[in-house]
C-alpha cells in the first residue's frame, strides 16, 4: 500500500462542480467511480481520497491534484483511470508520504480569459496591484463562516489576442474569490468602479462588485513541491506540459491566444 498523488485536468462545463454532490455528476464522483471500478480503492474513506482544490460548476482545470492510498500498480494507474473516466484526464503521478494532504499547497494558480470590450488595461493593472498582499476579502467571496482576511500573492493583467488574461496566485482562495476579483477588475476597466471604491471594498466596506462567468476560469496548477513522473496515460503517447494535455479540456480559444501572444505583447497597453 502506497500513497499516490495524481495530477489531472477536466472540462468543468461537463460537471456540476468538482466536489461530490448526491445525485449530481461531479469531478470527484467521476474519479471515485473510476478508482473503485478498477479496484484501486474500496471507498473514498478507505483510500483517504483528497483533492487539492475545489472548483465551482463550469470551472475547468489543467493541474488539479488528488491523493489516495492504493495497492494498484503505479505505472498502470493512469491508463486504467483514463479508460474509465469521461471528461477527466489523469496525466502525472508522484509517490508521497503517508501523511500527505494535497490541500496543503504552496501556491495555487488560476487564469481567467476576460473578453475585451474596450476596458482600460492600464487602469486594470493598477487595480490588480491593490489586491496583492493581505486584505479583507469579505466582499470578494462567499464567506461560508470562514475568516475572510487573506493574502494574495500576485494578480497580473495582460492583453492577448482579443481578450484580457488575468493570472492570480495565492496559497489558498475563498469560494468565488477569483471570479469576484475578476468582475471587480472588469468594472474598474470599464469605468464603473473607481480605485477608491475598490480600496474601500478591500477594507470590508462598500458593496460587492459582481461575479464573473465560471466558464472562462481555469485552475492552471497547484504547487505541492512534488517531483512528477509521466507514465503512459492510455490516451496520449506522452503527457507533457500544458500544451500537450490542453486538448483534454475546452480552453476556449487558448491555442489561438498562444499563437498570437507575440503580436499582442508588442501592442500598446490599451491595444488588443
Amino acid at each position: 500500500m502506497v500513497r499516490l498523488a495524481v495530477k489531472f485536468a477536466y472540462d468543468g462545463t461537463c460537471f456540476m462542480g468538482s466536489q461530490r454532490q448526491p445525485g449530481e455528476r461531479t469531478v470527484e464522483g467521476e474519479l471515485l467511480s473510476a478508482l473503485v471500478a478498477i479496484g484501486a480503492i474500496g471507498s473514498a474513506a478507505k483510500g483517504r481520497f483528497r483533492v487539492a482544490s475545489r472548483t465551482d460548476r463550469g470551472v475547468s482545470a489543467l493541474g488539479n491534484v488528488f491523493a489516495v492510498d492504493t495497492s494498484f500498480r503505479p505505472k498502470e494507474l493512469l491508463a486504467a483511470l483514463n479508460a474509465k473516466c469521461r471528461d477527466v484526464h489523469c496525466y502525472a503521478l508522484a509517490e508521497v508520504p503517508a501523511a500527505f494532504s494535497p490541500r496543503r499547497a504552496k501556491d495555487r494558480w488560476y487564469r481567467y480569459h476576460l473578453p475585451y470590450r474596450g476596458q482600460d488595461i492600464a487602469l486594470m493593472r493598477a487595480a490588480a496591484k491593490e489586491f496583492e498582499g493581505r486584505h479583507e476579502f469579505r466582499l470578494f467571496c462567499r464567506p461560508e463562516g470562514r475568516a475572510t482576511l487573506r493574502s494574495l500573492g500576485s494578480v497580473e493583467v495582460r492583453p492577448m489576442a482579443g481578450c484580457i488574461v488575468i493570472d492570480l496566485r495565492a496559497r489558498e482562495f475563498l469560494r468565488n474569490m477569483v471570479r469576484r476579483i475578476v468582475s471587480a477588475l472588469d468594472q474598474v476597466g470599464q469605468g464603473k468602479v473607481s480605485l477608491g471604491e475598490l480600496r474601500e471594498a478591500l477594507q470590508g466596506r462598500g458593496r460587492a462588485m459582481g461575479l464573473a462567468d465560471p466558464a472562462s476560469l481555469f485552475l492552471m496548477d497547484v504547487d505541492l513541491g512534488l517531483e512528477w513522473t509521466y507514465p503512459p496515460t492510455g490516451r496520449m503517447p506522452t503527457a507533457a506540459a500544458e500544451g500537450a494535455h490542453r486538448a483534454r479540456v475546452r480552453l476556449l480559444f487558448e491555442e489561438a491566444l498562444v499563437e498570437m501572444s507575440k503580436l499582442a505583447e508588442k501592442a500598446p497597453n490599451n491595444s488588443i
